[in-house]
């Protein structure tokens, strides 16, 4: 049996909420129980500020129960009704999640800590079988395109689902391989940048804007007990071109240490200027009587991990709709075998989110005369 990566700490004074609607799925090792993924952060689908179940107390009175305990959805596994910490990177694969990680003995619990081998599950061809989406071939080949012509159709792909808008064929893009549901309302907190980005090939996949002190209650941010706090810091995780990474990579200077950066492609070939083993909290709570609570972490190792699943779906949801050696499966493959994971993380949470603004100069870099970018930082 695999340990997680960490060690325990204190003890978590909140239990997962109950929910009628549990969902158990059948793993190699046995049983897992996930509750429905309806309770994401930012850039992935969420029920945040929804009504929960109702309950009656006293006649006529309608009492709405506790909102979500973690801004992750818990599990339902009694074994995991410790965890309290959790990677960014599986926000919107909570499933994926559980699967690779129910081999562990133990569950983080107050932290994360460090390690330098998490027991993350393999990518073999039974886990492959969690790959898929919830849509058929059909559905995708109509919202994804029959037919691509270029990467740039690769880019419209994200704006639509970005952006909630119908396709060249008149359907909405309401998932993506990385997101099997549509976007959350409180995206609108990053809508217009969004969008703005992906249309020129920085393909967004997670992304969260900070956040100072809002209450626990908050309708959108909130999560926890009431009379709480929440804090999180913005973060920016997107897949794009080698020559947007050589002018990223020269922009990213003049941004450190405020922004931490995680670049890595397929073959493993891995730039970063975070400590290679030192997690960094990007969510937070601090509560009554109660240690700070850090539901949310982006780890070095564990993204390492999840680099190898982020490009496998390019893969086995994206490219395999198409026939061998067809020019969209070829460009699909492309992206696949060329294109960078990146993930960025603004540390100075009191202040303006500056991630935008590092790919706006990433941006202006690239449309300047050639020679701004020196040979020093070109990638091969």
């Amino acid at each position: 049996m695999g340990r997680a990566p960490f060690k325990i700490v204190g003890k978590t004074l909140t239990s997962p909420l109950q929910n009628k609607n549990l969902k158990i799925q059948k793993g190699p090792g046995g049983q897992m129980g996930s509750r429905k993924p309806d309770q994401k952060p930012y850039h992935r689908p969420s029920s945040i500020g929804k009504k929960g179940p109702p309950s009656r107390q006293g006649k006529g009175r309608l009492v709405i129960f506790s909102r979500r305990p973690l801004p992750w959805a818990v599990s339902a596994n009694p074994k995991r009704k410790v965890e309290d910490v959790r990677p960014i990177f599986w926000a919107s694969r909570p499933k994926s999640y559980i699967y690779r990680t129910q081999d562990w003995d133990e569950f983080p619990n107050g932290r994360w800590g460090n390690s330098s081998s998490p027991a993350f599950g393999e990518l073999n061809d039974y886990y492959l079988f969690y790959l898929k989406s919830k849509s058929s071939k059909e559905a995708l080949l109509q919202m994804w395109g029959e037919e691509l012509k270029n990467e740039e159709s690769v880019f419209k792909v994200f704006t639509c689902y970005i952006t909630a808008q119908p396709n060249q064929n008149g359907q909405k893009v309401m998932c993506l391989p990385w997101n099997d549901e549509p976007l959350a309302s409180e995206t609108n907190f990053l809508k217009d940048e969004l969008e703005k980005v992906n249309r020129r090939g920085v393909l967004t996949i997670n992304s969260q804007p900070n956040i100072n002190g809002k209450p626990s209650t908050d309708p959108v941010v909130g999560w926890g007990p009431p009379g709480g706090y929440v804090f999180q810091k913005a973060y920016l995780e997107f897949f794009t071109s080698s020559e947007n990474v050589t002018a990223l990579l020269k922009v990213l200077k003049k941004y450190e240490p405020r922004v931490n950066y995680h670049i890595v492609n397929v073959h493993g070939r891995n730039m970063t200027n975070a400590h290679e083993m030192q997690p960094n909290a990007v969510t937070w709570g601090i509560f009554a009587g109660r240690e700070i609570v850090q539901p949310t972490v982006v780890d070095p190792v564990s993204f390492m991990y999840w680099k190898d699943e982020a490009f496998a779906l390019w893969i086995e949801q994206w490219a395999k709709l198409y026939e061998d050696e067809s020019p969209s499966r070829m460009i699909i493959k492309y992206i696949h075998d060329n294109y960078f994971l990146v993930n960025l993380v603004d540390n100075d949470f009191p202040l303006e989110n500056c991630l935008w603004q590092v790919i706006d100069d990433m941006f202006e870099l690239l449309d300047a005369p050639s020679e701004l970018l020196s040979d020093e930082t070109v990638l091969e």
